[in-house]
């Protein structure tokens, strides 16, 4: 008798692919790759500055986490696992490097705290001109910040990881990332402040 279910139809988890990467099938690995690369990518350029070389961070993420996935166990979930891998990949480009990240292009997500930035009558007609210069004074700001600083604020405000998913993802206890939170949000304001914002 035939089934009416056919598995072509069916979607697998990122627990049952990475199941069949370490059976031996490839192609499944593929699928994450399609299904992770432009978060991957995401988070390389915006902790690194460079589309270029974010690119190849990127590649360089995906490689790695190949060639480690038969010790995954799946303490975390996969793509906690591969952030923290691109994460720490693009940290580490940046100090072989030696050098700041190009400007990275901020957009206020939904978990920053704008008010406590900014203030000001959104309809007003010169408004928008504060706002560009907002912005151009954020790119700045976050591009100096510590390295410990400018990736949480990347993944927390920027990717809207919660705090669960973005200790996972850079391997440190909650009391850190609030720590490293706090002290990011603190010199941003600082900076801001100087320039009159």
């Amino acid at each position: 008798m035939a089934r009416s279910d056919s598995p072509r139809t069916h979607i697998s988890t990122d627990d049952q692919l990475v199941a069949k990467v370490q059976a031996g099938d490839q192609s499944a690995y593929a699928v994450l790759v399609e299904r992770y690369s432009d978060f991957v990518f995401t988070i390389a350029v915006r902790i690194i500055g460079d589309e270029d070389d974010a690119a190849d961070i990127a590649q360089e993420t995906f490689v790695r986490a190949y060639k480690a996935i038969g010790r995954f166990r799946g303490d975390s979930k996969f793509s906690s696992w591969l952030y923290r891998i691109a994460a720490n990949r693009a940290l580490t480009h940046l100090k072989r490097k030696k050098r700041r990240p190009q400007t990275v292009d901020i957009d206020l997500g939904a978990h920053i705290e704008a008010d406590a930035l900014t203030s000001g009558n959104r309809d007003d007609p010169g408004q928008q001109v504060l706002d560009d210069e907002f912005r151009r004074a954020m790119r700045d700001a976050v591009s100096k910040l510590p390295e410990q600083y400018r990736t949480v604020i990347a993944l927390f405000y920027l990717e809207e990881r919660s705090y669960k998913e973005v200790a996972e993802t850079l391997g440190i206890p909650m009391g850190t990332l609030k720590t490293h939170l706090h002290r990011g949000r603190a010199m941003l304001r600082e900076v801001l402040k100087e320039r009159g914002f």
